[in-house]
């Protein structure tokens, strides 16, 4: 999806989300009214921000996982998806801002295959899950309707959504809820392996989703260590910590080897580089584990 760090900082707007800078400010923050019994206002954890960039910069956005999964002439398959529905079933802060990553991963697979009528039941639920957790007053479900029914600007959209994603993570974080952001991010990332290895477990030796899902090892490396800073104030990801760390033991074993082209050169804001290429490994043996674990951590979070 043309450059990648555009497409990557806009994981969170594939939700067709749009936080306006106007709704940044502190007094929209005075009518909050949080679940009762529910302490995810009260975290005092800051992660350092220019890390979370680096994860999210460093994945791909749902569109580009979906538009691989279209490209490689994987037919679309509704069986990949949660339930729209399951939101109700989610009564803590914690669950709706995992649940809310988890359906902006599917829409951005319903988007990209161009699923109108899905489209608009899985909006209906992310704007009660923006409600529930008092992001509410940064949707314009109206206008972000009419964006996630057309393909037609989605180049403009991505790019609107570079500083979407900012402003969002800056509110959360001056209002001592950055947990909701990491968990948002975290969300998004889980659903969008489960939908590539879904895929995988059906067509094994197609190379393409070996190394996609292969790649995922850097990223969950990144993740892992913003994630276990809620650990230690919050029990509620301790569960979450443990079934990552899972994962990483898994894809762990993946061998990702970087060779450099010594005969090829580009050039550089005026330095010249030598061209840098990734091979990754993935046996088989590798490839169910890995399908095996992530399929049980993304069903953990959507039931």
């Amino acid at each position: 999806m043309r450059n990648k760090w555009l497409g990557s900082l806009a994981l969170v707007c594939v939700t067709f989300m749009q936080f306006s800078c106007g709704g940044c400010g502190g007094g929209a923050e005075d009518d909050i009214k949080f679940i009762p019994g529910d302490d995810m206002s009260s975290q005092d954890v800051n992660y350092n921000s220019d890390a979370m960039n680096e994860v999210i910069a460093s994945f791909s956005s749902p569109v580009e996982m979906a538009a691989l999964l279209k490209d490689s002439g994987v037919e679309f398959s509704p069986k990949y998806l949660t339930n729209p529905e399951k939101v109700k079933d989610y009564t803590s802060s914690f669950k709706k801002a995992l649940g809310l990553g988890v359906l902006s991963a599917d829409l951005g697979y319903l988007n990209v295959y161009s699923k109108t009528s899905m489209i608009l039941d899985y909006l209906v639920s992310i704007r009660q899950l923006t409600d529930d957790l008092k992001l509410g007053q940064f949707f314009d479900f109206q206008s972000l309707k009419s964006l996630a029914t057309s393909n037609d600007n989605i180049d403009s959209l991505l790019v609107m959504c570079v500083q979407s994603y900012q402003n969002m993570d800056e509110h959360l974080r001056n209002n001592q809820r950055s947990n909701l952001s990491a968990l948002l991010v975290t969300g998004v990332w889980v659903e969008s392996l489960y939908l590539i290895t879904q895929v995988a477990k059906e067509q094994p030796k197609d190379t393409r989703f070996r190394e996609t899902i292969g790649e995922q090892k850097g990223i969950l490396n990144n993740l892992l260590p913003i994630l276990k800073l809620f650990k230690e104030t919050d029990k509620k990801f301790e569960e979450l910590v443990q079934n990552l760390e899972e994962l990483k033991d898994v894809l762990d074993v993946v061998k990702i080897t970087v060779h450099i082209d010594e005969n090829t050169e580009v050039r550089k804001d005026g330095v010249i580089e030598q061209n840098e290429y990734s091979v990754v490994e993935v046996s088989d043996e590798e490839l169910q584990e890995i399908i095996t674990t992530a399929e049980k951590i993304r069903n953990k979070i959507v039931n």
